[in-house]
C-alpha cells in the first residue's frame, strides 16, 4: 500500500510544499529501492555492413577476433556472434528493408513512407511488459546522423508506421534527457546495503518529528484550498515514507542497493557535427555513450538506442579516404589498392578499417558499462546490447548471414562468450529470445516466416 500510494503522488511530492521538505531525498529513494539487477536494453545500429573477417576465426567458445573487432578484445567472454542469420524479406537493394526490419522484424507499413509495420522490441518491451520499471523516461535515443527521420535514418518504432526519431543534438538530448534530475548522488557499495539511506531515513523522521502536526494544520490556516490539500498530502506521505523505510528494513536485512555506478552529469562540450571527420564523430559518439551511460546510473531509463549514421551512408572523406567508402569500399571488398589517410592498402583492407571505426564504438559503450559495478556483477551483466546492420556480410545488398552481435546481459541468461551456428535460420527467433529474456511471452515478432519460438542457444 505505501509503495503504490508514494509512486501516485510523487509528482506532487515533488512540487511546492512537497519539494521544500522531501523532494532531495525522493529521487535518492527512487534509487535505492531499484534492484540491483534491473534489465536493461541498448539497440545500437552502424552503417552498411561489416567485411568477412568481422567474424572471428574459431567456433563455439574457442574463437580469436580480427582486425575489424580489434577494439574489443578482452571482451570475448561478454559476446555472442550468431553466424547464418538470415533477414526474411527483401526488397531492391537491401538498405531500406534491413534498416527497417532489423529490430522489428516487420515489413513495410505501405510503398509510400515504407516505415515498418509494427514496434521494434524494444518499444514493444515498454508497451507489453514491466521493462520501464518506473523510470522517468520510457526510452533515450541517440544517433550520430544528420538529423533526417525518413526509412533509412530509424531503427525504433512506436507501432506501425510510428517511427521513433533520435536525437542529433547532444546538448538538447541532455534537456530531454536529465531535466528534473539531480546530479552527485554517489552509489552503494555492490554488497553492503547503501550507507546513504540511513541518513535518508533519518532526516524524514526528523522531518516528522520536527515539524509537529499541529504545527502544520496551523500553517493551513494561511494558505488556499489547493496548498491545503497539498500539504495535507504532503503530510500524510512523510507518514507513510517513514512506515515504509522501516517495514523495507524489518529483522535486521538492510535496504536495497542502488543500481549501479554514479549518478553524474554528462559533458557535452567539444560537439561539431560532422559525418565525414573522425575526431569529430570520435568525440560525438563519446558524448551519447556518456548520456546513455549517466541515464542508466541516474535510472532515468532502462532503454536506449545508439546509432551511427544511416541505412546506406556514404561518409566521403572520413578516415582519410577521399571517395565514398560505401562505393569504393565496402562494395568491392576485393585487392584493388586504395589509400585511406596516407597509407596504400587493398580494398578489403579499407573494409576492415572502416569496420574498426564504427565498432569502435560500440567497444567503447561496452566497456563503460562493464567497468561499472552493479549487485553482485558490473551493469553489462544487467544491460543488453543488440549491435546490428542493414546488409548481410561482405555488404552484398544481401539479406542473408546478418551480422548481429549481442554483448552482455549474463544476468539475463544470455548465453555469452560463443560463436554460435544457428544453421541458417531467421532474425525473427532472435527477436522472440530477446523479448523472451525481458518477460515477454510471444512465440513470433514481426512478419515471422519460418514458424516461432526463440533461437536455441541464444538465451538460457
Amino acid at each position: 500500500m505505501f509503495k503504490r500510494n508514494l509512486m501516485a503522488r510523487r509528482e506532487v511530492l515533488k512540487s511546492v510544499l512537497g519539494g521544500l521538505l522531501l523532494a532531495p531525498f525522493l529521487r535518492q529513494r527512487d534509487l535505492q529501492a531499484q534492484s540491483t539487477n534491473p534489465k536493461r536494453m541498448v539497440l545500437c545500429f552502424t552503417p552498411d555492413s561489416n567485411p568477412p573477417e568481422w567474424w572471428p576465426e574459431g567456433a563455439g567458445t574457442d574463437f580469436t577476433l580480427r582486425e575489424p573487432l580489434a577494439d574489443f578484445v578482452g571482451l570475448e567472454s561478454e559476446m555472442l556472434f550468431m553466424r547464418r542469420l538470415d533477414h526474411s524479406w527483401s526488397y531492391d537493394n537491401h538498405h531500406i528493408a534491413g534498416i527497417v526490419q532489423l529490430f522489428t522484424g516487420a515489413r513495410f507499413d505501405n510503398n509510400t513512407n515504407r516505415f515498418a509495420d509494427g514496434p521494434s522490441i524494444d518499444q514493444y518491451l515498454l508497451q507489453n511488459t514491466d521493462f520501464r520499471g518506473g523510470t522517468p523516461r520510457a526510452s533515450v535515443h541517440v544517433a550520430v546522423d544528420d538529423g533526417r527521420t525518413d526509412h533509412r535514418h530509424v531503427i525504433s518504432y512506436t507501432g506501425s508506421g510510428q517511427p521513433v526519431a533520435a536525437e542529433v543534438d547532444p546538448g538538447r538530448a541532455f534537456r530531454n534527457i536529465f531535466d528534473g534530475i539531480s546530479f552527485g548522488g554517489e552509489a552503494a557499495p555492490v554488497s553492503e546495503p547503501g550507507p546513504s539511506m540511513p541518513s535518508v531515513e533519518a532526516d524524514v523522521d526528523r522531518l516528522v518529528t520536527e515539524v509537529s502536526i499541529d504545527e502544520l494544520r496551523y500553517m493551513q490556516r494561511f494558505l488556499g484550498q489547493e496548498e491545503r490539500e497539498r500539504l495535507e498530502l504532503h503530510v500524510e506521505s512523510l507518514q507513510e515514507l517513514q512506515k515504509g523505510l522501516a517495514a523495507l528494513q524489518g529483522d535486521g536485512g538492510g535496504l536495497p542497493t542502488l543500481v549501479g555506478g554514479t549518478c553524474q552529469e554528462p559533458d557535452t562540450g567539444g560537439f561539431s557535427r560532422s559525418l565525414n571527420d573522425a575526431s569529430k564523430i570520435t568525440r560525438w559518439a563519446e558524448i551519447n555513450a556518456d548520456l546513455i551511460v549517466n541515464a542508466f546510473t541516474c535510472d532515468v531509463t532502462r532503454s536506449a538506442t545508439y546509432q551511427f549514421s544511416f541505412s546506406g551512408g556514404h561518409h566521403e572523406g572520413l578516415l582519410g579516404f577521399g571517395a565514398s567508402w560505401h562505393d569504393e569500399v565496402a562494395h568491392v571488398s576485393s585487392t584493388n589498392e586504395v589509400k585511406v589517410g596516407g597509407e596504400t592498402m587493398t580494398t578489403r583492407e579499407a573494409f576492415g578499417v572502416f569496420s574498426r571505426f564504427w565498432g569502435g564504438h560500440v567497444a567503447s559503450l561496452t566497456r563503460r558499462l562493464a567497468s561499472i559495478a552493479e549487485g553482485d556483477g558490473t551493469m553489462l551483466d544487467n544491460t543488453v546490447i543488440v549491435w546490428g546492420v542493414e546488409s548481410g556480410t561482405n555488404h552484398s545488398h544481401s539479406p542473408d548471414d546478418m551480422q548481429y552481435l549481442i554483448l552482455g546481459g549474463r544476468n539475463l541468461g544470455f548465453q555469452l562468450g560463443q560463436v554460435l551456428d544457428v544453421g541458417k535460420s531467421s532474425s525473427h527467433r532472435l527477436l522472440v529470445s530477446l523479448v523472451n529474456a525481458f518477460g515477454g511471452d510471444v512465440d513470433t515478432f514481426g512478419a515471422a516466416d519460418d514458424g516461432s519460438g526463440p533461437l536455441a542457444g541464444v538465451v538460457g
